[in-house]
């Protein structure tokens, strides 16, 4: 066992800079939520259209969760190599503070990200503004209110 704990607070907010960079490239993403399906106006391309619909809302969302999950832990990681350098045994209980508060502001940025997306996604809906006869019967699968 290590008389001591060692660290390299360079290579940390390398590694952090390098995590930040992951999910950079969202264009992808970005370009998938405009694609919207058209499979037809009958009732098996409807429910097709609402499972593809459906899935593509879902990987989007997963891929926005991922990119601020990925960025937070950056932003933290790079404050964490700043505080090594200056770290005695006094501030390890600052530097516990500093991976707590790097959970909760990411719990907190993908709560907040999924009540965004539930709020501008009515697939199956219960929104009161749409009203079951102007979608239910439209053949585009999208905001469909169905009867459970």
């Amino acid at each position: 066992m290590a008389d001591g704990t060692a660290f390299d607070s360079e290579e940390i907010d390398k590694a952090a800079k390098e995590i930040g960079k992951l999910m950079s490239a969202m264009s992808a993403f970005q370009s998938l939520k405009e694609h919207w399906p058209n499979a037809g106006k009958f009732e098996t391309a409807q429910w097709l259209e609402r499972v593809v619909d459906d899935r593509r809302n879902g990987l989007v969302a997963h891929a926005e969760r991922m990119k601020n999950v990925l960025e937070e832990m950056e932003t933290q990681l790079s404050t964490i190599a700043r505080d090594f350098e200056n770290m005695d045994g006094e501030n390890a209980a600052k530097m516990k503070t500093k991976v707590d508060d790097m959970q909760r502001n990411i719990d907190s940025s993908v709560a907040s990200l999924d009540k965004g997306t539930e709020s501008e996604q009515h697939n199956f809906s219960e929104d009161p503004n749409i009203k079951p006869e102007d979608n239910a019967g439209d053949g585009d699968g999208y905001n469909d209110t169905l009867q459970a």
